[in-house]
């Protein structure tokens, strides 16, 4: 082992858990900067807000009382400003997007934490989670493009996708974006459209600790599940190029692919009924994202589970009219309620059964109250 690998771990201390959890990079940079003076501050750490904070209001949606309740969480909200960052001499590791100080800080606002706890109990039950012996220097400027499930459909769209924006002034300084490797070559394909070349993307993976003298970090788009209305048009600017399809034509219903977590358990009954309807059943793993948007553009009707299929909404025209089906395991009620009123879209919801000793998110549909969803032609 060589003197710049011990160095490398040295600068790892504690070793077990990160130093210490910053919760706000423009806090930690201001006081990083004041310890420098005012001459050197000028060429240590930096940031830039870009987006201001959104307030949204919305309605309720139609559907029952006891399930309607679930959405008050999502009338009213502030979404976090978007800032650009530019921190010096730091690491960045595994494809949750974390991003530690050379004194081994851990910037929380980088790394979405799922499931309830928070990132403190994560790292916690994970010792040695941010603790790497393999340790890279990256000659140049980077940038992130990584948060965690950056490879899921809905999490590369909202998560990661919008932040090229906030790279924008500063996208020609830039050398490599860090990009996920666990993200599919259809994800990468489109990233022509906002500018960045094949030769400008830097993989990352959960092994390989990547250090750089110049990094920067844009703003997590939001918090997880809530879209700010800037990304949303942003997002529809770029991959729909500004142009729209022919009036809505189609009905179209997202199909759960064989390998999918929830299954609908009666979906061949469903596919049937709406097919009855004049649907077409789409499985979105077999199209590209241009087709995903070309489709959902011409939809009247889009039909889904709760799953990242749903995320094409985003392309859908005012007024199309969206039926979320849930799981009573996972009635999350932010991600597509709250895009559909950013864009209004005619929102409608209903809950499946889950049948005695079913895996966890299993449901049945039930058939006369999907029909009673579906508008009338």
């Amino acid at each position: 082992m060589n003197f710049n690998s011990l160095k490398n771990i040295a600068k790892q201390f504690p070793f077990v858990y990160p130093a210490r959890l910053v919760n706000s990079v423009k806090e930690w940079i201001d006081r990083e900067n004041a310890k420098s003076g005012v001459y050197k501050s000028v060429r240590n750490h930096s940031y830039l807000q870009l987006e201001h904070s959104e307030h949204h209001t919305h309605t309720l949606p139609d559907g029952k009382d006891g399930d309607k309740q679930k959405f008050s969480s999502n009338l009213f909200y502030q979404t976090a400003p978007g800032y650009l960052y530019n921190i010096k001499d730091c690491y960045f590791y595994k494809q949750h997007g974390l991003v530690l100080s050379r004194r081994n800080e851990l910037f929380t606002e980088f790394t979405h934490n799922f499931n309830i706890s928070s990132l403190r109990k994560f790292i916690i039950r994970h010792p040695f989670f941010t603790f790497s012996t393999n340790v890279k220097k990256i000659t140049g400027t980077g940038a992130v493009l990584v948060s965690p499930q950056s490879h899921n459909y809905y999490h590369w769209l909202f998560d990661v996708l919008p932040r090229i924006k906030l790279y924008k002034s500063v996208h020609e300084q830039i050398d490599c974006y860090c990009i996920s490797s666990a993200v599919p070559e259809k994800f990468l394909e489109i990233l022509t459209l906002f500018g960045i070349s094949k030769e400008r993307i830097l993989l990352v993976n959960n092994h390989v600790k990547l250090h750089f003298d110049n990094l920067f970090l844009a703003s997590l788009p939001g918090s997880e599940g809530r879209t700010p209305g800037w990304a949303v048009s942003y997002l529809r600017g770029v991959l729909l190029n500004g142009t729209l399809t022919d009036p809505n034509k189609k009905k179209v219903y997202f199909k759960r692919g064989e390998n999918a977590g929830r299954k609908v358990l009666n979906e061949a009954e469903v596919i049937l009924l709406l097919q009855k309807e004049g649907f077409e059943i789409v499985e979105p793993d077999m199209l590209s994202i241009a087709e995903q948007a070309a489709l959902t553009q011409a939809a009247s009707v889009v039909v889904g589970v709760h799953s990242a299929a749903l995320a094409n909404i985003l392309f859908a025209k005012e007024g199309t009219t969206v039926i979320e089906i849930f799981s009573p395991d996972y009635f999350r009620t932010d991600c597509y309620f709250t895009l559909a009123r950013i864009l209004k879209l005619n929102y409608h919801y209903m809950a499946g059964a889950k049948p005695q000793n079913a895996a966890w998110g299993n449901i049945i549909v039930d058939l006369n109250e999907l029909k009673d969803l579906l508008p009338n032609d």
